[in-house]
């Protein structure tokens, strides 16, 4: 499976195993388009609904980071529907 966690591709190109990790590839997981709308959908109401005055400093990080992974996968997947490729 191409476009598992375990398989992102390193650098040179050459599939990782899943005991092995490179900290520059990107994910390889692309989503259906439907599941990754309502994931986005999910995670900005989340989001929407933090307050930033009151939420700890790791729940704040953890939303950005939720968020900006959510963009990735909506974004791959309407890629992967148009059957653009980088």
């Amino acid at each position: 499976m191409h476009t598992s966690i375990a398989h992102t591709p390193v650098a040179d190109g050459r599939p990782t195993t899943p005991g092995q990790w490179d900290p520059y590839a990107l994910p390889s997981f692309v989503p259906p388009l439907f599941i990754a709308r309502e994931q986005a959908r999910r995670v900005f109401d989340e989001a929407a609904a933090l307050d930033v005055d009151t939420a700890a400093p790791g729940d704040v990080y953890g939303s950005h980071g939720a968020l900006l992974e959510s963009m990735r996968q909506v974004l791959a997947a309407l890629d992967a529907e148009d059957g653009c490729r980088e």
